[in-house]
């Protein structure tokens, strides 16, 4: 039972973490690399992929004192 709850919380942190470090080095990405007739994405997915990263970190944190690291 314990597996299957830390699996609950380790999922989503993981999904988290991955989409949050994807969106942060696309904006980056972009940022660098400009294309002619193509806009840069915007800061404000910069701070979304920051606050999707932090939120994965705290999870796995999280399932990581509740349940231990196996």
């Amino acid at each position: 039972m314990q597996q299957v709850l830390g699996a609950l919380i380790g999922v989503p942190a993981t999904i988290l973490v991955a989409g949050g470090l994807g969106l942060i080095g696309v904006t980056i990405f972009t940022r660098l690399i400009a294309r002619r007739g193509r806009e840069p994405i915007g800061w404000a997915q910069l701070a979304l992929g920051l606050l999707m990263f932090a939120a994965g970190a705290l999870l796995v944190e999280l399932d990581i004192v509740l349940f231990g690291a196996a």
